[in-house]
Order: C-alpha cells, then sequence, then structure tokens
C-alpha cells in the first residue's frame, strides 16, 4: 500500500501577498509542473488512485492536472486545509523571505504546528485504516507537519525556518509513503 502526498505547485502571486486561504490560481509554470507531477504517476502507478485535497484553488488545480493526465478522482478534504493566519492573509510580504517567514512565526494569529499535523494525521491515518492507495494533495506547513509524524521527529514551531528547511516539503514535491508491516519506507521524489 503506497499513501503519496504532494505540494501544490507554484501559484500565480505578483503582489507577493501572504495567500493562506486565499484562492489564488496556478501560474503556467505551476500547470506545467502539475503536467509533470501527472506524468511521473502516469509512468510510476498502475492502477487508478483517488485523490483527497485541499479545497483551496492551488491544490484543486494541481490535484485536477493530475486526475486529468491518470483518469483519477478527485474529492477535497478540509483536514488538508493550508494553516491560516488572519493577520497576516491577503497583506504584502516584505521582500527578504528570511523576514517574511519570520513574520508568519511569531504571528499570534498563526494555526500552531501542533493544531495542523492533528488534523493532517487524523486525515493520513484514515487513509491508512482504509487499506488502499490514495494521493494527498495540499500546502508545505499540513505536508510537513504530517511529514514529520511520519519519520518520528519532534514537531518544531516553525516549519519552515533556516534550521529546518531541508525537512521542508517543496512545491510539487511528491512524498511516496510505503506502508511496510513494521512501519513505512518514505522517498521523497522531485520532478
Amino acid at each position: 500500500m503506497h499513501i503519496y502526498l504532494v505540494r501544490h505547485t507554484l501559484y500565480h502571486n505578483p503582489e507577493n501577498i501572504y495567500a493562506f486561504h486565499l484562492p489564488l490560481y496556478l501560474s503556467p509554470e505551476g500547470r506545467k509542473h502539475a503536467g509533470r507531477v501527472g506524468d511521473w504517476f502516469k509512468n510510476n502507478v498502475s492502477s487508478a488512485i483517488p485523490i483527497y485535497t485541499s479545497p483551496i484553488v492551488r491544490t484543486v488545480q494541481t490535484a485536477e492536472i493530475i486526475a486529468s493526465i491518470n483518469n483519477f478522482q478527485v474529492q477535497t478534504d478540509e483536514r488538508l486545509i493550508e494553516s491560516f493566519c488572519p493577520n497576516l492573509q491577503g497583506k504584502k510580504q516584505p521582500e527578504d523571505d528570511e523576514v517574511a517567514w519570520k513574520m508568519q512565526c511569531a504571528d499570534s494569529s498563526r494555526e500552531s504546528s501542533e493544531s495542523t499535523q492533528k488534523r493532517t494525521v487524523k486525515c493520513f491515518q484514515e487513509k491508512l485504516a482504509e487499506g488502499k492507495d490514495y494521493i494527498l494533495v495540499s500546502h508545505g506547513d499540513p505536508l510537513t507537519a504530517l511529514y514529520y509524524h511520519l519519520i518520528n521527529k519532534s514537531l518544531v514551531p516553525c516549519l519552515f525556518d533556516d534550521e529546518h528547511i531541508d525537512i521542508y516539503i517543496k512545491r510539487g514535491e511528491i512524498v511516496e509513503v510505503q506502508v511496510l508491516e513494521d512501519g513505512y519506507h518514505i522517498e521523497r521524489i522531485k520532478v
């Protein structure tokens, strides 16, 4: 059994705002990248797999492109939604990425890593209990929080700070989780 975690691809954000739950659409580059992700599934998976996705536009579009290439079905699942930060959503980010990330981490309205992890792990465990292959399409924070759980690593408050950035799931990345009798074999795939 395999559960695949897929982060959405690049979205159009010319104003460089904090997106969170805003309905931003994939950029042309993001659509092409989602197509490459879909091609990876076409070349590496032999049967139809249901896709569950966050309801936010950029993840739905990524999932639909993957599905259209593979004749998969797409459903939304609220537990896969991006973490939320109402104080910053829609506001322009500072030009310096490090400053922008620190602002997110420090904002008191931001959903905690623990809360994000709890809901994504619950979704993962539900799919695991069904005993079928699945694709879960989501965002950087929810997928990374879930990944911390899967690799038995203590969750950190700021998932994307410089010290932990190598663990953070990248846009368009596939995390293949093979379920074994005694745990998981996990492979990160960049397409």
